[in-house]
Parts: C-alpha cells; structure tokens; sequence
C-alpha cells in the first residue's frame, strides 16, 4: 500500500468502515510511514473535536411539559378528556406533537451538517497546508515548469480526469510557475504554482463534486490559506505571504478564471 492509496482509506480507517484485510493493510503502512501517521493522527484528532463540539440540543422546560401534557391530555378517559379547540379535535394535537418533532429534527440536523462542513474544510486547509510545506522542503514544487499557461493546461490531460482552469497573473505581480499532481482530502487534486517575490504559492484545485468550498480565510503556524468554489471546481491557496496579498491573489483568479 502507497502513500497515495492511504491518504484515501484514511478517512474509512478512521471511521471503521474498512474490511479487515484493508484494515490490516492500512495499519501496517501507517507503522513505517511517519508522515501518513501524522495524517491519520491529525485525522483522528479532528474527528475527535468535532464530536466534541457538534452542538447539543436540550428542550426547554417549557415545551418539555407542553408535549406531556397533550399526551396526558390524549390519553386520559372520557369524562376526564380536556375540551379540544375549535381545530379537528383529532388532527390538531397530533399535527403540533409532528411540528415540534420536525422542528427539533430539523434544528438538530442543521447543526450537525454545519458542524460537519466546518470539520471537512478544517481538514482540507490542514492537508493543503502539509502538502504546501512538503513541496518546499522537498525542493519539488512543480512536475511540469514553464510560465507559459498553454504549456501547464495540457500538460495535466491524461493525468486528472477533469481539465484545471489555468492562467497567468504574471502583470498582477503573480507569475506562473508550473503545476503539478496533488492528493486533497483523499482525492487527485491539481497544484498550479504561482510566485510573490522570493515565495510560492500553491493553488490546490479539484471538482467540486464532494461538496463546494465556502470563501474563507484560515491559518496555520504562520502559512496563510483561501478557499473557495467557482465554476464546479474548488480552489485552495496556501503561502507564507501576508494574508492580504494572497486575498489579493485570490480575487485576480477569480476574476481572470478563464
């Protein structure tokens, strides 16, 4: 098993919905890789925190002794029945014990797919981050260098099974660098390398199929990332540069996105 094919069992893993063979597979790599056990650790821990902090719903009091008393109300015999209103006696409390359960489900839904999202996109910055770092101290920033965006596009056919937009901002103080192959989240990703100054950025872009990126600022030790979605992809920026800059970097692709 591959660095490549861990990164997309991770999650899996960590969910415990992998078979035991894979399992077993999974565990042994992550033995004698030190950067895909940090992976899996930074996996487990986000899991952990969102568990944590998915918020919970109480009832309050009041409505507690509201669904109380209209079961009371429902269940006690004849003579004893409180008058019903003016509504179908029959369909009414029903409809207001179906509303409030609804409401409740609803709510508790709502908060956990927010919770979940905001867990997805934390650990995507994370990946893009490590993936970012790795490349510099690597010394392997690009597979494919050129500054010529007709040379980079054509370059990931056959290797991706979508087509990155590619440009250059090379007139915005963003020459284009290269690009290369990338995992994000377990999935292939493109990497199109840009330059500010003597600084790299990385623009991670994959389809948006999983779910869109909402436009957001976030940082890490120091390294600075904006995300967002346009035009059935999501995009990714990382770099050291000030967070203004790479703002600024990010509202030229979007604007100049072929």
């Amino acid at each position: 098993m591959d660095c490549n094919e861990t990164h997309r069992l991770l999650e899996a893993g960590t969910d415990g919905e992998l078979d035991l063979v894979h399992q077993l597979e999974l565990e042994a790599h992550l033995r004698t890789c030190p950067d895909c056990a940090r992976r899996a650790a930074s996996l487990r821990a986000r899991h952990t925190a969102l568990r944590e902090s998915l918020p919970r719903f109480t009832a309050p009091p009041q409505l507690t002794e509201k669904i109380r008393a209209t079961l009371r109300a429902e269940g006690a015999p004849g003579p004893a029945r409180r008058p019903a209103p003016r509504r179908s006696p029959l369909l009414w409390p029903i409809w207001s014990i179906t509303g409030l359960a609804a409401t409740l489900a609803f709510v508790l839904f709502a908060g956990y797919a927010w919770g979940h999202a905001r867990a997805r996109a934390d650990l995507l910055v994370d990946d893009a981050v490590s993936d970012h770092i790795r490349s510099l101290q690597a010394g392997h920033l690009t597979d494919v260098t050129s500054t010529d965006q007709h040379t980079v596009k054509p370059w990931f056919a056959g290797k991706l099974a979508f087509s990155p937009p590619v440009t250059d901002l090379a007139t915005d103080g963003f020459p284009l660098a290269g690009g290369r192959l990338e995992t994000i989240g377990g999935g292939p990703a493109a990497a199109l390398v840009f330059h500010r100054r003597q600084h790299a950025i990385n623009l991670f872009i994959w389809p948006a199929t999983g779910g869109a990126l909402a436009v957001r600022q976030a940082e890490r030790s120091g390294y600075h990332a904006e995300s967002w979605s346009q035009a059935g992809f999501n995009f990714l920026a990382v770099s050291e540069i000030p967070a203004d800059e790479l703002a600024q970097f990010a509202g030229i692709f979007r604007a100049k996105m072929p």
